[in-house]
């Protein structure tokens, strides 16, 4: 199915493509696959699957010493690319600070829709809760920031799962208002209708869980990314205190400060 072409905004697509705005987008990509390999030769991960699909799998790193707490990170690419090896390089400074590393994959678009990969997100929590109790953070950064809202915005009995405590969540330059992207080139592929776009979108759903939800954005990112984060912490009032600009980044290295936003929510 093809996008109407009267829906298609090019400054508004313009506005949602960070990999055009970010000159050396693609070496940091490499740099990502590159220092991940290394990662999982030196910190070589346990894989288990939260469920029977084929990507329904979870890459778990485990610290020297007990460990403090979880992080289940949840990956970006507009759901539509990239799997958990990927982002193995996240590891290391949280698995120093004692922090067990939990990096899922999901099925990705156009094969699945959004509203199942929001499941799977779901599920992998739910697994890892269980797998792992004591304190639990959920961080996802551009569209795995939108899954780790979606996540805090879970009515757990609703879905038919035991309650999940979180101890927080975090939100590194997401998607919090899916609306936008069904005027930019990633509509063939989401195939949103307006009312799935609002229905997905935690900017317009009530966050769940009472644990502080950190929003963070890199500085440098575009109005639209910006305008993102300051309206989820407009709508998550109880749970977000203020957008938390992480000076400097963009939307290709704002992970890198994953570990300080974690150990704000364990102190």
């Amino acid at each position: 199915m093809t996008q109407p072409q009267d829906l298609f905004d090019a400054a508004t697509n313009d506005e949602y493509m960070p990999s055009r705005r970010v000159p050396d987008a693609e070496a940091i990509v490499a740099a990502w696959v590159r220092d991940s390999a290394a990662v999982r030769e030196t910190f070589p991960p346990v894989e288990l699957a939260y469920g029977a699909g084929e990507h329904e799998r979870l890459d778990v790193f485990e610290p020297d010493t007990e460990a403090r707490a979880t992080l289940l990170f949840i990956h970006g690419g507009y759901w539509q690319a990239f799997y958990k090896e990927t982002f193995s390089y996240l590891a290391p400074p949280l698995l120093k600070a004692g922090i067990r590393v939990a990096v899922m994959s999901y099925h990705l678009t156009p094969a699945v829709r959004l509203a199942q990969i929001v499941t799977q997100a779901r599920q992998a929590t739910a697994f890892i809760a269980a797998q792992f109790p004591g304190p639990l953070i959920v961080a996802g950064h551009s569209a795995g920031g939108h899954l780790a809202a979606m996540i805090h915005a879970t009515d757990w009995a609703a879905q038919g799962q035991p309650d999940v405590k979180l101890t927080g969540g975090i939100g590194i330059s997401g998607l919090y208002d899916l609306r936008p992207l069904r005027r930019t080139e990633l509509q063939p592929a989401l195939q949103l209708s307006e009312q799935q776009a609002h229905a997905l979108s935690p900017a317009f759903l009530q966050p769940m869980s009472a644990a502080p939800f950190l929003v963070a954005v890199g500085a440098d990112e575009s109005d639209a990314f910006l305008g993102q984060s300051q309206q989820l912490a407009n709508a998550w009032l109880d749970v977000v205190s203020e957008v938390q600009p992480l000076p400097g980044r963009h939307h290709f290295d704002a992970p890198d400060e994953l570990l300080g936003l974690a150990l704000d929510l364990l102190k």
